[in-house]
């Protein structure tokens, strides 16, 4: 029961967490578009992968919350959040560290936020939805229509 709800609990705060940063860049001037293109032009990432983290922040915050396809979501919110925090902030933070300052708190602070999602969407990625989330609803009458078509299978 506590790892459904600590499942629950991470699903709906991540899914709450990533919905506005989601809409911004697919619904904010310029769409996933002007999003992908900045990160090509300032990070050299492909902008195809630009599109896929900004609708995964946007589709995969709603189905978070929901729970449906939790693992799925998980994975494409775990690796969008690895590139933000080891490819994206990471070196903005090296670049402005000032020069007597201790450079593994600068790094830290620095990606603190998307490495804490990250580590969220991993323990995701692990335990899946838990049983308050539409993945395990499905999965039940899934398996009771399967246990059914079985039954009539033995009986002909």
């Amino acid at each position: 029961m506590a790892r459904d709800v600590a499942a629950l609990l991470l699903r709906v705060v991540a899914g709450l967490i990533f919905l506005p940063h989601g809409w911004s860049k697919v619904m904010g001037e310029g769409g996933s578009a002007a999003f992908a293109a900045d990160i090509a032009a300032s990070y050299n990432i492909p902008a195809f992968l630009g599109h896929l983290a900004a609708w995964a922040e946007l589709a995969g915050a709603i189905l978070l919350i929901a729970g449906l396809f939790t693992r799925v979501d998980a994975f494409l919110l775990a690796a969008t959040m690895f590139v933000a925090a080891f490819v994206v902030a990471l070196p903005d933070a090296m670049f402005g560290a000032p020069p007597n300052a201790i450079r593994a708190f600068v790094a830290i602070r620095g990606i603190e936020t998307p490495l804490a999602m990250f580590a969220i969407c991993l323990a995701l990625l692990l335990v899946g939805g838990g049983r308050f989330s539409l993945d395990h609803l499905l999965a039940g009458l899934l398996g009771k229509k399967k246990a059914a078509a079985e039954a009539a299978a033995v009986r002909v």
